[in-house]
Order: structure tokens, then sequence, then C-alpha cells
């Protein structure tokens, strides 16, 4: 969905520029839908060669049509990314067939909502392996190729509610808090040419999230109460968190590592 701006504001067209990742290539998880379909179309816009990761075959080919329509460059790999062999097999292929990766931005996850009461150890076991195996292993996966190119923006996400928990969301606060420390442990063993880092969005209106507590009458409690708390007073949308992805990403951003970038409307503060 597009970015609708709070009353008042007057924001500036914002610029795309067709060139700034020609020749690269980006590896986007969960880029079939959400935020992960945004950040892949952004990065395409922008020139770059994009690679979806993701679980569902027919919603990829749906992304790839998309962004190839647009004028884009897209492949797709069917990939769980909790799996280990998976995920070493998955951007060894990559690797071979287009024998670079410049840039990683995994954002593909599970968003559990139960209390803690309700939690399982089959539920917390399965949100700690999509949201941090996962994570881990595909910063082991592309770490080697990216320090034999000299070159790499590794950059995971992780979410406002480490800062700012919400009932119902103590089994993913505990995985997305765990992304800090791989973020800033790993930027000190990156090496050259390489940076590590971590968006943090707030409530985001992806259509999985909205259509989960939309009421009859349209409202939606949970973006109302935490709407209240941020500065920004409307909802964020998947475009706001894509901008965001594209700059970690880009050749300015290489004195920047081992950082968390707050994209929550000024819901949080660090």
């Amino acid at each position: 969905m597009a970015t609708e701006f709070e009353e008042g504001a007057q924001i500036p067209l914002i610029k795309i520029y067709p060139d700034k990742f020609l020749g690269q290539l980006a590896v986007v998880t969960g880029g079939a839908q959400g935020i992960g379909a945004a950040t892949a179309q952004l990065f395409a816009k922008q020139g770059a060669h994009v690679v979806l990761l993701d679980i569902r075959e027919n919603k990829l080919q749906e992304r790839q049509t998309l962004i190839e329509s647009d004028g884009g460059k897209a492949s797709y790999f069917v990939c769980d990314i909790s799996n280990e062999q998976q995920v070493t097999e998955t951007i060894g292929s990559i690797v071979q067939r287009f024998q670079r990766i410049d840039i990683l931005a995994h954002i593909a996850g599970i968003y559990p909502f139960n209390p803690l009461d309700k939690v399982t150890p089959e539920i917390y076991r399965r949100t700690i392996a999509v949201n941090v195996d996962a994570s881990f292993y595909l910063t082991c996966a592309v770490l080697p190729y990216m320090k034999k190119a000299g070159y790499g923006r590794i950059i995971h996400t992780t979410s406002s509610t480490v800062q700012e928990p919400e009932p119902g969301l103590t089994a993913y606060a505990t995985s997305k808090a765990a992304i800090l420390g791989l973020v800033r442990g790993t930027s000190t063993e990156a090496g050259p040419g390489i940076t590590v880092n971590a968006v943090m969005p707030g409530l985001i209106r992806t259509d999985q999230v909205w259509n989960s507590g939309v009421q009859p009458d349209g409202s939606h409690p949970l973006f109302e109460r935490v709407i209240k708390k941020q500065d920004v007073k409307r909802c964020g949308s998947p475009d706001d968190i894509a901008h965001c992805f594209c700059f970690v990403a880009s050749p300015e951003a290489s004195f920047i590592t081992g950082q968390i970038f707050d994209v929550s409307g000024g819901e949080t503060y660090h």
C-alpha cells in the first residue's frame, strides 16, 4: 500500500534513482508479501537484481511477475529459512548462478500472538527457529562470499516490541531481542567493506497485521493505541521500512555498522 502521510504534512516527492544498485544482487527473505515485497520492489526499481526467498512458490511467482512488469529484474528460490541445510544450499545456488551476493535483506519471520501462559514449548521453539536460528544460518551462509568480494550489506529485522512490549508478544519480543546481539557481534567479525545492521519497524500496516485485528466497523484498536504513542500520527507502511533498508544497503552507509535503525514513527526511543 502507498504511504498516507499525516494531516498537515507537506512531504516532498521521494526520488527513486534507477541506477543506485545497478549491477548488485540483493537477496530478500520474506519477499513474497508485506515489508519484504515492498523492499524487493524498491531495490529492483533502483537497479538491483532481486532474489526472493520464501516458502510459498505461488506468491513468489506473483511477486517476480510484478517486479518484472515494472521493468525490474527478479528471480526466486523456495527456501525454508529455519532449515540450515536448505539455507546453505540455496545461498550456494544463488552464488553459483549469479556469481555474487551484495545485499542480504532478511525480513522473513513469524508473529505469534499468544499470552505467555498459552505459549507452548512448540510455539516457542518454532518462533526461535524462524526468527533467530534462520538469521544466524543466513548470516553464516552469505558472509564468506561477501568477505571474498570485500563488500557486503547484511541487514536483519528486529521489532519495536523489544523496546515497547505488548501483551501476548513475549515469545516474539524474545526472538527479536536476540537479533540485536547477532547484529552487534557479527559487525565485529564481518571484515573490510561489510556492514551488519538491523531495521526496527514499529507497527506496520501490512495486510496480514491489519486483517488480524480490524473490527467490523473498520476500526483497529491496536493501531489506534499505538498511534497515540507515536510522534508521527499515522500508520507505518511497508514503503517506510523499504526506504530504510535501501539506505542501510547503500554505499553511502559504509561507515555505519552494528546499529539498530528505529522506524516506528517515534513510538520508541534509544
